[in-house]
Order: structure tokens, then sequence, then C-alpha cells
């Protein structure tokens, strides 16, 4: 009895796996609209769902914790392992200095291609966002902003 429980356990731990497959990475890029600044953010998909999110630090001074969460409206394949994808998002960062706090929040629509490698185990993409954003900081700022990103995923 005890080992059909266990076995039975096993393959319902597989098949939710395989339905909740999540795709885990780091990405990296500039803001190609907004004075060049860089950043690094972590980036977290599930495979059963078109949504992507990204954490990360864009800027050390005035320290800023930004995050991202964007809707994939098409995600088709272009040929062999290329993908291409189009989507709309939200974006929005929190600025906490010595002499500044301030919020940016903004839409963006994400553009870019990706590909599986090792058996859909791995994931390299590039993607531009261009958008608008407001920043409330020591008055209203809107400005636009295009973020050009490389990264990679892996798939668990």
């Amino acid at each position: 009895m005890k080992k059909k429980i266990l076995a039975l356990c096993l393959v319902c731990s597989m098949c939710a796996s395989a339905l909740f497959a999540l795709g885990i990475g780091l990405q990296g890029g500039t803001n190609v609209a907004d004075n060049g600044q860089g950043s690094v953010d972590f980036t977290f998909k599930l495979n059963s769902q078109p949504f992507i999110f990204a954490v990360g630090i864009p800027s050390f001074e005035p320290l800023a914790i930004g995050f991202s969460a964007d809707y994939w409206l098409v995600n088709d394949n272009i040929a062999g392992p290329v993908n291409y994808f189009v989507g709309c998002g939200g974006f929005g960062s929190i600025f906490i200095g010595s002499d500044v706090l301030g919020l940016s929040i903004g839409g963006r629509i994400p553009l870019g291609l990706n590909m599986f490698f090792a058996k859909n185990v791995f994931e390299l993409y590039l993607q531009m966002a261009p958008g608008f954003k407001i920043k409330l900081t020591n008055g209203i700022r809107p400005s636009f902003v295009c973020p050009a990103n490389f990264g990679f995923r892996v798939w668990i």
C-alpha cells in the first residue's frame, strides 16, 4: 500500500511540474532613451501563464528598487528554435536616498526574440520595451523610456 501511495505521489508531482514549469533567470541591459542607465534584474515566468515578472536595482545612488510585469499578447515561432513576442506591461521604481524619496511608474510595450535550448530547459532572449514613465520626485517629470535587455531563464 505504501509503495502505491508513493508511486501515485511521484506521478502527481511529475504532472504538476509539467503543468507549472517555472523559468527563473537574470537579465541585464540599459535604457537607451533615459541617460543609458543600466540594470541587472531577476526575472521569472510561469510556463502556464503569459505573464513575465522582473525585480531589480536600477540605481544605487539614490538606491532604487524596480519591478516590471508584462503580459505577452503574442509569442509565436519564426523558425526552428527562434520565437518572437509582443506584449504590454507596466513598471515602477521606488527611489530612496538621503535627500530623495520618490516613485516612477509607467507603461511599456515589450517586443523581442527568444530561443530555447537543451530540450527547452535553457532560454535566451533579447528584448526592447519602449514606453512612457512619470517620475514623482521633486515634482512630476514625464519621459520616454526604452530599455534594451539580454537575458536567460532556466526552466525547472
